[in-house]
């Protein structure tokens, strides 16, 4: 009776445990662990107080004293004893949610080696099964066998358990830890399987780069990849920051939440990642996903998170993705990328590491196949960082004498820790009116290309530089144009800026030339229909507002986005966004990395043009020409102070070199000019420098006043908008020849927002213009 009673009381606690849970499946197996640990414990008490004959004494009672003699007689006290303790530990692990695949294995190694050791022990060490198997080997495969047998056994169990001297080196990668513990709730497997977190990145040799037999500056700079990705923050492996117990408390809520609505279904996999864990749902029959879609605000409540992005439905799936940020954010670093045999294997010289997905898989992109891209999101999003991996990315691939950037930066910040880089076409364009001019040219460029490939019978620049080769001659970079910010320059230059910009968008990607543009305001009169259009793959990272996201990629989704590299991705030939987590890149190693390729190309400039002494240190000497800002002056003339800082790069460069002032005074102009190594294009066709607009002194007629008249009259309306846009004519001039316009007699005066009127005829301005030319 009082063992009944015993029985009830433990039952009822159990259950009153088990419904107060919501996470009912992981009680149950905390529950069945501790029950576990309990019972294998008192077993392993019984064994230790076990005596022949002598029931009462044993510490387990009579219960303890049959199973000890039964385990004994057949299986010894090494085996027996450690058995009991394997199902304890077992146990106490599930119970505390620490038990992982690996203990289980080498565990059970270990019992499979202390069965191989008893075979050769007496009783009571080992019992019977033992020597029955013991006789079944000596029969069969004699003592010989038996002994080969055993220690064959032997030595894969102890390399199971991780015997220190037996470790073997195993380049294979190795399995992410939390593969083996999420759980599969789709039929399909083998499927499911391969959208797990990646294997561990598989570190590739990288062999020193050939330098080619060419006394070209632009390839004598050539440092081999390996130095510049030692550069980088070491990667770190995956591992899921969301334990196996937080990730069914999360299945379950958002089960249970959906069911408070109605809607009912299960969730059949979940794939944690970096930032993001994305759960599959599988919704019942019937149930529509406008219905699902309306509730990323309750289930964002119930999951305590300010940040779901629901996806329905998955691509190529009938389920629907919740993607719920993790508690704890694990940053993706660029090296973790660019150590991988695929970076290394991109067939393309413009493929880059563009970041992980959600389930931690690496995604590469190519920007030859986009082929322009726009990047799009508010301040410290990760769009910067996502631009200098892009650079980053090909740098490391990639000589001169395959790839050219040309950087436009009208913040002056961000792009211009590049300066110097060999890869570089022109100085880091700052002005405006140079970004204009320079896309003006890239056009140039681009039909001067387009000539060549036709005279060589070449569709793309491939083929081109492939039969050039094959011809002996020299065959040509690619060019990738990147844009800052590209809201600025449409502000400033009154979308003088947008038609370049269309034309190369439309036609460049044949002759290799590539655009990569970014801004942080993703508004209708920066991002217009024509930049769309010509822009189909896109990056948005976190706006403020769904207004900004569908903007960018014409749907909502990127104000959800947690900042920090979290993107939306339209890849190409695709509408639909695949969200990604960039690599991080820090400034410092950005600086780095600009500073080794530039002191290489700096030395090498400096050896063509001085000719010094072979014990002269050309490294050190450039060193110090980086750190201290004194290579600006060899490079470019627009910076303020450029006079005082070639004064000092005069004075040092003639102390290190023991040369005279003057002789490296004239040098230095004869470097700024060749700094960077032209391709043939520029030399057909020259970059002018931009010229400012003609400061007009007060109470001067402006040049362009009578041409501004006959626009204005054939237009039969009046606006500086329209002189900007039929004479290309900055906004304040614009508005300058709108006046003197109106004081002259050709448009009235301003009549609120009503346009100006034309108050003459064609067949008047010969006349007007006359008088007014004798009367000032």
């Amino acid at each position: 009776m009082e063992l009944i009673l015993l029985t009830v009381i433990v039952s009822f606690t159990l259950y009153l445990v088990f419904i107060s849970s919501e996470e009912k499946t992981i009680v149950l197996e905390r529950i069945s662990g501790l029950f576990l640990a309990a019972v294998s414990l008192l077993f392993l008490v019984s064994l230790i107080s076990y005596s022949e004959g002598s029931p009462l004494s044993n510490f387990g009672g009579i219960i303890g004293y049959r199973i000890s003699n039964f385990l004994v007689r057949h299986l010894g006290y090494i085996l027996a004893g450690y058995i009991c303790f394997l199902i304890s530990a077992t146990g106490f692990l599930t119970f505390t949610g620490r038990l992982k695949r690996n203990q289980v294995i080498e565990l059970s190694a270990v019992l499979v080696a202390l069965l191989t050791i008893t075979l050769f022990l007496p009783f009571p060490f080992s019992g019977s099964l033992q020597f029955k198997i013991s006789q079944v080997l000596t029969r069969y495969i004699g003592i010989a066998g038996k002994i080969i047998f055993s220690v064959t056994l032997l030595l894969i169990t102890l390399f199971l358990i991780k015997f220190p001297s037996l470790k073997l080196k195993n380049n294979k990668p190795k399995i992410g830890k939390e593969t083996a513990e999420l759980k599969q709730y789709d039929e399909n497997v083998e499927e499911k399987k391969q959208t797990l977190p990646p294997q561990q990145p598989k570190k590739v040799t990288l062999k020193p780069t050939p330098k080619p037999e060419q006394s070209d500056q632009s390839d004598n700079f050539l440092i081999e990849p390996a130095e510049l990705i030692q550069i980088l923050k070491p990667a770190e492996p995956f591992d899921s920051s969301e334990s196996k117990q937080e990730l069914e408390k999360n299945k379950l809520l958002i089960e249970e939440k959906l069911r408070e609505y109605g809607i009912e279904g299960k969730v059949v996999g979940y794939y944690p990642g970096p930032v993001v864990t994305r759960y599959e749902y599988e919704p019942a029959p019937g149930i529509k996903l406008s219905k699902i879609s309306t509730l990323a605000d309750d289930i964002a409540l119930r999951m305590r998170s300010n940040a779901i992005r629901i996806v329905a439905p998955l691509p190529n799936k009938g389920l629907v993705g919740f993607e719920i940020p993790n508690k704890h954010r694990k940053t993706v670093y660029l090296r973790a990328l660019v150590e991988r045999e695929e970076f290394f294997n991109l067939e393309s010289p413009l493929g880059f590491a563009l970041g992980v997905d959600t389930a931690g898989n690496p995604v590469y992109a190519d920007l030859a196949n986009m082929p322009h891209l726009l990047i799009a999101g508010s301040t410290g999003s990760g769009k910067s960082v996502c631009i200098n991996t892009i650079i980053t990315s090909i740098v490391f691939k990639n000589s001169p004498k395959k790839v050219r950037f040309i950087f436009i930066d009208p913040k002056r910040i961000e792009l211009s820790l590049y300066e110097g880089i060999p890869h570089l076409l022109l100085p880091v364009v700052k002005d405006r009116k140079l970004a204009v001019e320079v896309l003006k040219k890239a056009v140039k460029w681009m039909d001067y290309r387009y000539k060549l490939f036709a005279r060589e019978g070449a569709r793309e620049i491939q083929s081109f530089n492939a039969k050039v080769s094959k011809n002996g001659n020299e065959p040509i970079p690619y060019i990738v144009i990147i844009i800052d910010e590209f809201a600025d320059l449409i502000i400033s230059t009154g979308r003088e800026i947008e038609e370049p910009l269309a034309r190369l968008a439309q036609m460049a990607r044949a002759v290799g030339i590539h655009l990569v543009v970014a801004t942080q305001r993703p508004s209708v009169d920066v991002i217009t229909g024509t930049i769309k259009a010509n822009f189909p793959v896109r990056i948005a990272f976190k706006v403020p507002s769904k207004v900004d996201s569908k903007t960018i990629i014409d749907e909502k989704g990127a104000e959800k986005l947690l900042g920090r590299g979290d993107m939306l991705f339209i890849p190409p030939g695709t509408s639909e966004p695949i969200r990604l987590h960039g690599p991080f890149i820090s400034e410092a190693e950005t600086h780095a990395i600009s500073k080794l390729l530039t002191r290489a190309h700096l030395s090498q400039i400096l050896k063509t043009y001085f000719s010094p002494s072979e014990e002269t240190n050309l490294i050190e000497i450039s060193e110090t020409l980086i750190d201290e800002n004194l290579h600006l002056p060899l490079i470019r003339r627009d910076e303020p102070g450029i006079e005082e800082l070639e004064e000092r790069a005069i004075d040092f460069l003639s102390d290190s070199l023991e040369i005279d002032p003057e002789e490296i005074k004239e040098k230095i102009d004869e470097i700024r000019e060749n700094y960077y190594s032209k391709i043939p294009e520029m030399t057909e066709i020259p970059l002018e420098e931009v010229q400012e607009e003609e400061q007009l002194q007060e109470g001067e007629w402006d040049p362009m006043l009578e041409e501004a008249a006959k626009v204005v009259v054939l237009e039969g309306k009046a606006s500086a908008t329209l002189l900007q846009r039929k004479l290309k004519l900055g906004f304040a001039r614009a508005a300058r020849v709108i006046d003197q316009l109106e004081q002259i007699g050709v448009i009235g005066s301003q009549e609120g927002t009503k346009p100006r009127k034309v108050l003459v005829k064609l067949d008047d301005l010969e006349r007007i213009f006359k008088n007014w030319k004798e009367s000032s």
